[in-house]
């Protein structure tokens, strides 16, 4: 009887020992969703200028610009000729990807119009990704690596400069 019990004890710390490792290797790697630096960036579909839907998850294996803005913002009005900039000769290296926070398809769109931009705009018109990325204040900026994990996150204008740097790009 004696034997049968040590037999059945033994397999069954191996069997919950064997779980436990199998778990831990699961989520081995898996980050944490959240907004705070190292974590990985909530997912969100939003509507494009085109009225197309865009979700953040389209970008996995690319490194992305997150930018999220509005028209009567005086700082991001100033910082988006840069973002054009930096869209425009590094696009094919980092995603960049403007949300305008709180305003009209119509009134992202004339600004974007009248400035003479070709920025990626996704319209976060509820402002429910706006709220999950805890905005407090615009623009903020968030950089992602290629894995969806933030990376950096600031907040203000950028110049060119700054962008490059935080995107790690050289020129």
């Amino acid at each position: 009887m004696q034997k049968k019990i040590s037999v059945f004890l033994i397999t069954a710390l191996l069997i919950a020992g064997f779980s436990l490792i199998n778990l831990q290797q699961s989520t081995a790697g898996a980050a944490e969703v959240g907004t705070e630096i190292g974590m990985k960036a909530p997912d969100f579909s939003l509507t494009n200028l085109n009225d197309q839907k865009v979700n953040l998850s389209d970008y996995r294996g690319q490194k992305v610009f997150l930018n999220f803005w509005a028209s009567w913002c005086p700082p991001c009005r100033a910082e988006m000729p840069d973002l054009e900039k930096l869209n425009q000769k590094y696009g094919a290296e980092v995603a960049v990807l403007a949300v305008n926070i709180g305003e009209s398809k119509s009134t992202a769109a004339n600004f974007i119009m009248e400035n003479k931009l070709n920025l990626p705009v996704l319209l976060d018109i509820d402002k429910k990704t706006a709220q999950n990325y805890l905005i407090r204040a615009i623009p903020t900026t968030y950089i992602l690596n290629e894995d969806g994990i933030i990376v950096e996150k600031t907040f203000g204008a950028l110049s060119y400069q700054s962008m490059l740097k935080l995107t790690g790009i050289e020129e």
